[in-house]
């Protein structure tokens, strides 16, 4: 019997997710490691100050391999996550996607501006996350 094909490349193995809603984290959570498995390490910042101290730590050995950054954190947080991140030389190599509930036209073109290579809409879905891992290769 032939083993399955996982479908994550290891260029995915490390995760920071930076949401402040324990709902959100949860699912976020979840839908992670149903899409990438249950090997990917997620480390969770539950606000921009938070995440910034992290960012700030980290180096180009044990940076992330994709950052998911809620963009309505408290105090305009997530455009600040966004800013550190691209400060840090986090964008383009690491993949950073916003998860939000705005449908405002500026907050996707500025999270655009700072970094971001998606913007995904709250709640994350599985097959929301899956499409834009498999358009940006880190899926087959």
């Amino acid at each position: 019997m032939e083993t399955p094909q996982k479908d994550i490349s290891p260029i995915c193995s490390r995760i920071l997710l930076v949401e402040d809603d324990p709902e959100h984290v949860f699912i976020a959570l979840t839908v992670l490691r149903q899409v990438l498995g249950d090997d990917t390490q997620i480390l969770v910042a539950e606000n921009a100050e938070e995440a910034l101290g992290i960012i700030e730590k980290f180096t180009d050995t044990d940076r992330p391999d994709l950052v998911l950054v809620d963009l309505y954190l408290p105090n305009e947080g997530g455009f600040r996550v966004l800013s550190g991140l691209r400060s840090h030389g986090f964008a383009p190599e690491v993949p950073i996607f916003v998860v939000t509930s705005s449908m405002y036209d500026r907050d996707v073109a500025l999270s655009y501006e700072l970094g971001a290579c998606a913007v995904l809409f709250k709640p994350l879905s599985r097959a929301q996350l899956k499409e834009e891992l498999k358009r940006m290769g880190i899926l087959r």
